[in-house]
């Protein structure tokens, strides 16, 4: 399949980057900013709908969109790494026409794919020695689909999901209006200055006092939401109650304490805008946590 835009001479912009960790934020600035625009460039658009109808996609086959955009980069992409000493970075439509790069061009060009026909993205960074944890060698990106992420690493032969074994890996969200992000497209007005979502209110509510059964679907998008956010880490306290409330379900009985706390924390992590109900909330009692065992990195 030809590119749907034609090949033209390339744009090109010098910058200095810093060494170490700051020079790795200031490229994955950089790197965000072309998937960015890679997104709303028509061309780019125009490439993955093409590449869709020659695959037959059909129309809401999400899964089959996909699958077709991260096939054809591995096909039509060819790895190639940087000039000597140099780190190259390729807006969408440049490589689009070069039909080479390494692995961030590669993040570039499919993450602008992506996006470009409505899929999020973010970007997956990872590193090969646990003791120096801001030292990163790869990259690649996983697209939101179906309330999960899914890994997408376009540089090896491999389908879509898996994902390298690495001991550290750090994630890194692609800034856009958000109205455009996972979280607000499923649950608008987390975060934010609107009410919260009934179904997060529903929850508190029945925290509170009511009766809940396992697996009830709104523990399981609170988990998602405090997941995608690296939240849960934080106060293992709440990773215990949802995981418990999933697992066991509740009885009916006034949980006043605990209903203060998990407030109180949602607030603090701005996942709570406003107040669910009139409640007055009480110091709480500092709580003596064991320390966890260490986490290895890696897919999870």
């Amino acid at each position: 399949m030809k590119c749907a835009t034609p090949v033209t001479g390339p744009q090109i912009s010098l910058h200095k980057i810093p060494e170490g960790y700051p020079g790795t934020l200031e490229t994955i600035g950089h790197i965000k900013e072309l998937v960015r625009n890679g997104a709303k460039d028509f061309g780019v658009r125009q490439t993955a709908i093409d590449i869709l109808l020659e695959n037959g996609i059909k129309p809401k086959d999400y899964l089959g969109e996909i699958r077709a955009l991260f096939e054809w980069v591995q096909k039509n992409i060819r790895y190639t790494r940087d000039t000597y000493r140099v780190e190259l970075l390729h807006s969408a439509r440049r490589m689009l026409e070069l039909r080479a790069g390494d692995c961030d061009d590669m993040a570039i060009v499919l993450g602008a794919l992506l996006e470009a026909i409505g899929h999020p993205v973010r970007l997956v960074l990872t590193g090969p020695d646990p003791l120096r944890r801001n030292l990163f060698t790869h990259i690649y990106v996983e697209v939101f689909h179906e309330r999960r992420w899914i890994p997408l690493d376009a540089t090896m032969p491999y389908a879509i999901g898996w994902a390298p074994r690495a001991p550290v890996r750090k994630v890194f969200t692609i800034d856009r209006n958000p109205i455009m992000t996972p979280e607000n497209m499923e649950l608008r007005g987390i975060g934010a200055a609107e009410p919260a979502p009934e179904w997060l209110r529903s929850l508190i509510r029945a925290v509170r006092s009511e009766a809940m059964q396992p697996k009830d679907g709104r523990v399981r998008s609170l988990w998602d939401v405090l997941r995608r956010r690296e939240l849960l880490r934080r106060d293992p306290w709440v990773a215990a109650v949802l995981r418990r409330v999933w697992n066991q379900g509740l009885p009916v009985r006034e949980r006043p304490r605990t209903t203060e706390r998990l407030v109180a924390q949602l607030r603090l992590w701005n996942i709570l805008p406003g107040p669910v109900y009139p409640i007055r909330l009480r110091p709480l009692r500092p709580v003596a946590l064991r320390p966890l065992p260490p986490r290895p990195y890696g897919p999870r």
